[in-house]
């Protein structure tokens, strides 16, 4: 799980982070704005762990992944046409939720340049369905959107429990890593388990995610033997 190296990009700031959590309320819910909060708090708290030197960015991905979730599905749809994004209307009567990530992200360097750099964009896309190769930048905000401390889903207090109570037992980065690969692999688990009760389509790319996570804790496991 790589990041890219961004030099001679502008900084975000706290200040400016602090503009942003007061201009998005706006395009959120009451309850999604308290979400999106606690959201940035987790991110914030993985961050330490996983990216310190990534924090602010970090927490721009985090105030912004959801700021297309309350558009109906015609919304979505209308924005996917308008940034050109490819989508099949008939995929949207499945899985609309899905629609988000990817107007968010384009919505986001529409409506908040100043916060449009690589990496956050890419947090922003990736949060829901996440891919095969993604980087941990891409991973924390994926992770932090799950296991946010007002998430009440059994799934979500069950992969909260399981990444902390890991966490204590790390005495290493490479423990560290191990855990966040083996938590991303429990998280697409859960996640393909309850949309195929459901019913409903599993994305590929969530598939291909679950896969990649898979390989990478086997080969881990390889090389230690």
């Amino acid at each position: 799980m790589k990041n890219s190296d961004n030099k001679g990009e502008a900084p975000i700031t706290e200040e400016m982070l602090a503009s942003l959590r007061e201009r998005i309320k706006p395009y959120l819910t009451d309850k999604r704005y308290l979400h999106t909060l606690a959201v940035e708090k987790e991110v914030r708290a993985l961050g330490s762990i996983y990216l310190s030197d990534s924090i602010e960015k970090l927490s721009a991905a985090a105030l912004l992944h959801d700021i297309t979730k309350r558009l109906s599905v015609q919304e979505q749809l209308d924005l996917c046409r308008e940034f050109g994004i490819p989508a099949d209307p008939d995929d949207a009567k499945y899985s609309a939720k899905l629609f988000h990530a990817k107007t968010a992200a384009a919505a986001a360097q529409r409506d908040f340049p100043e916060f449009a750099l690589p990496e956050v964009i890419s947090g922003i896309r990736w949060h829901t369905t996440g891919r095969a190769g993604m980087s941990t930048f891409e991973a924390l905000v994926y992770l932090a959107d799950y296991i946010e401390e007002t998430r009440t889903f059994e799934d979500c207090v069950r992969l909260r429990e399981y990444f902390y109570s890991g966490l204590s037992d790390c005495r290493s980065d490479g423990d560290r890593e191990a855990l966040l690969c083996k938590t991303m692999i429990m998280s697409f688990d859960m996640t393909v388990k309850n949309l195929i009760d459901e019913a409903a389509l599993v994305d590929r790319d969530t598939v291909e995610a679950r896969n990649y996570y898979l390989k990478m804790s086997k080969n881990a496991s390889v090389r230690k033997v």
